[in-house]
């Protein structure tokens, strides 16, 4: 790549520069470069705590990667430099040239073609290098005992042990099927990824397993699986850890669909308050991943282990989906095109029936883990109740437990943003430095 390289602006480079002072604590991987991640990225930049203690080692998508040759250390500039250099692009190519000529950052661009190969580069950055004789054998499978005893070779990278942390902001299940072997190698993971601590109880098990046990050499942290910022997950380990028992996890999941309720008022059509929060990026893509569902049960069952309930499945789970079965299996297009037709006389109805009973209607997810149940529900609620008083995205979730109950006192309530690029990877973030204050590299309240 041939070098330009323009004058970088006095304030563009912080002056000092911690990281020549002070070892780093915690070298990360990056994966997934969309909103969340490149927020991540640029919020590096102002943590005070973690100044000049975090290096990066490579940052990917599923079809790139750019592989620093030296650890680079976010700290060292400003935010607004980091912001020029990624403005407008997720196209990690035009990433690397923009660092290399205004920063003259040396590094390799690393690209796949196949879901094997970018798990064998993922695997290839934190530690192992598989010989050839395995290609044809699962990633997962050929990393066991038995098959590195088959004749596999291992090489193994210059990060110190225990200082490598794996930094998973994509909804990829197929890089949640390789947790345990980062926690088995000494990589940490920190993850707003739901896949697998929602998923295959087994492989959950085995993860936490993995991440907690006395002799472990990683941990596991996925605040931000919930609630994007909120501290729903730390909260529930606070209370089963003090001794208190959880009865009940119930809420607005998901901050879509929080939004999509708050803003109807039936005198828009609820398909054009769906198609206006596409526009304004409250949804996925295709919006059916938010109105079946799946995300607000994935949550669900993600408290409801954390509660206790470590069997607790999405198929234990009963969803109300908001998409007419008939327009389940179709495109996004045509979806687009039929949802109105189809439901929209419906939710008017609901909203209306709610209205006459004085209530709203609110998408909610429940955990009751008494009569072990998990429920994902449209359900009404009084004006007067915490549910009905939330504005644009916000979630809130209220646990009920042997110490926080309606007979005693009330039940314990966390309210605030539940989507949005911002509070998601400042939840990641929150948890980036909580692992490295267990590693005792900064003092941080955990």
């Amino acid at each position: 790549m041939a070098p330009h390289q323009p004058t970088t602006p006095q304030s563009a480079t912080k002056s000092s520069s911690p990281s020549s002072e002070q070892p780093i604590a915690l070298t990360l991987g990056v994966l997934g470069v969309g909103g969340i991640g490149k927020e991540f990225l640029f919020q590096l930049t102002e943590s005070h705590v973690l100044e000049g203690k975090i290096a990066i080692a490579f940052i990917a998508n599923s079809r790139k990667e750019i592989r620093f040759k030296t650890p680079f250390v976010p700290s060292e500039h400003n935010r607004e430099l980091l912001e020029t250099l990624f403005d407008g692009t997720n196209d990690l190519a035009i990433w690397a040239k923009n660092l290399y000529e205004v920063l003259h950052v040396e590094l390799d661009i690393v690209t796949c073609s196949s879901l094997l190969e970018r798990q064998r580069i993922v695997l290839d950055d934190v530690s192992p290098s598989l010989s050839d004789d395995s290609n044809n054998q699962d990633i997962s499978d050929a990393l066991t005992k038995e098959s590195l005893g088959a004749g596999n070779t291992i090489t193994t990278k210059p990060w110190k042990k225990g200082r490598y942390c794996i930094v998973d902001m994509t909804s990829s299940d197929e890089i949640a099927e390789l947790y345990h072997v980062f926690l088995a190698l000494g990589v940490h993971i920190v993850t707003p990824n739901k896949k697998c601590n929602s998923g295959p109880t087994a492989r959950d098990q085995k993860c936490r397993g993995l991440s907690s046990m006395s002799w472990s050499t990683a941990s596991w942290f996925y605040e931000a699986t919930i609630g994007a910022g909120l501290p729903i997950i730390s909260t529930l380990r606070n209370l089963t850890s003090s001794g208190d028992e959880v009865y009940q996890i119930k809420g607005v999941f998901s901050g879509t669909m929080s939004y999509l309720f708050n803003t109807f008022d039936g005198s828009t059509p609820f398909s054009e308050v769906v198609k206006t929060a596409k526009k304004l990026g409250y949804t996925e893509p295709d919006a059916r991943e938010d109105l079946n569902g799946q995300d607000v049960a994935r949550k669900v069952v993600i408290a409801a282990r954390e509660s206790g309930w470590l069997d607790a499945s999405i198929e234990k789970t009963s969803i109300e989906s908001l998409v007419p079965e008939e327009l389940r299996a179709c495109s996004s297009e045509e979806f687009d095109d039929k949802f109105g037709k189809l439901y929209d006389t419906v939710i008017a109805q609901k909203f209306a029936d709610a209205k006459k009973r004085g209530n709203v209607l609110r998408f909610c997810g429940s955990a009751d883990l008494r009569t072990k149940e998990l429920k994902v529900e449209l359900m009404e609620f009084p004006m007067s109740h915490a549910f009905a008083n939330l504005q644009g995205s916000q979630n809130v979730v209220e646990i009920e437990s042997k110490r926080y109950n309606p007979t005693d006192s009330c039940c314990l309530t966390i309210s605030g943003p539940g989507a949005g690029a911002a509070v998601t990877a400042g939840g990641v973030l929150g948890d980036v430095a909580k692992l490295v204050a267990r590693l005792g590299d900064v003092e941080v309240l955990v």
